[in-house]
């Protein structure tokens, strides 16, 4: 007659508490158990090399998420080939993974940065806004005004980062694939940009601050989709002023009241007549 034990008596059998036994349950790596007639688990031969099994795995550092997953459901009886073939995927996994962690720090070490949000790949928003430009314009951009892409690379990685609230990435892709479609177009929009760039080291109150906003909000109202571009309308109040922040972070004061200037003229239509198409 086949003898079963207790759970006291399975886990001081088995090395490990009661507590964890009834952990297994609750999270399936154990089945449930026959019960006697006090109402008593029952353990036998099958749980005791599923246990068995668990603590190896675990051993070799797996979490028991990964040994539920590895093991399969408690009546699913693997091989020990299929059982050493996921573990091999897994491990390959976690190898890869730690492989391109460490790649990631060894890039930061290199360039010697200061600060852990300044990340020097690209945003997913970003990246997914001169993917869908192409190669050729993307090139185009970084040639034309290399300090406003970087500046806007790292704009969209403090933006990407935190939950806004705003279907912004939507607007760059009608944006990129305008933009792909009208390469005259994406041409004048960069043209801009050394302009932008030029006015980093002068007074905000400058004219030229004035003039290049009014002359740049004309060109983007020249765009179906210029009214989206003024993303800060769709912002709940509290977050303006930290959405506002965020950009004064990365650019200088003449370039950001360019920027207040060229909100204000979408914003009321005083960027008139509007230009042609």
């Amino acid at each position: 007659m086949e003898k079963h034990l207790k759970i006291g008596e399975f886990a001081k059998l088995t090395g490990v508490t009661i507590k964890t036994v009834l952990h297994y349950h609750k999270t399936g790596l154990l089945p449930e158990v026959k019960r006697s007639a006090g109402g008593y688990r029952l353990y036998g031969p099958t749980e005791l090399n599923r246990i068995r099994s668990i603590k190896r795995l675990k051993y070799l550092g797996l979490s028991l998420a990964q040994i539920k997953e590895i093991l399969g459901e408690p009546d699913d009886h693997k091989s020990f080939r299929e059982v050493l073939l996921a573990m091999q995927t897994e491990l390959l996994t976690q190898i890869s993974t730690m492989t391109q962690r460490l790649e990631k720090i060894q890039s930061l070490l290199t360039e010697d940065r200061h600060y852990l949000t300044d990340d020097p790949d690209e945003s997913p928003s970003f990246k997914m806004y001169v993917d869908l430009l192409g190669e050729d314009a993307r090139e185009q951009y970084l040639s034309i005004c290399p300090e406003i892409y970087e500046q806007e690379r790292k704009l969209y990685g403090a933006i990407d980062d935190l939950q806004w609230g705003l279907n912004y990435q939507d607007t760059m892709r009608e944006a990129a694939e305008y933009f792909h479609e009208h390469p005259d177009k994406y041409q004048q929009s960069l043209d801009y940009g050394p302009r932008i760039t030029a006015i980093a080291d002068i007074s905000p109150d400058s004219p030229v601050i004035t003039e290049l906003a009014s002359e740049y909000a004309q060109f983007i109202m020249s765009l179906p989709f210029y009214e989206k571009l003024i993303i800060q309308g769709g912002l709940e109040k509290p977050h303006e002023a930290l959405w506002r922040n965020m950009f004064a972070e990365v650019y200088s004061p003449s370039q950001m009241k360019m920027i207040e200037l060229l909100c204000e003229y979408l914003e009321a239509g005083k960027a008139t007549p509007k230009a042609s198409e």
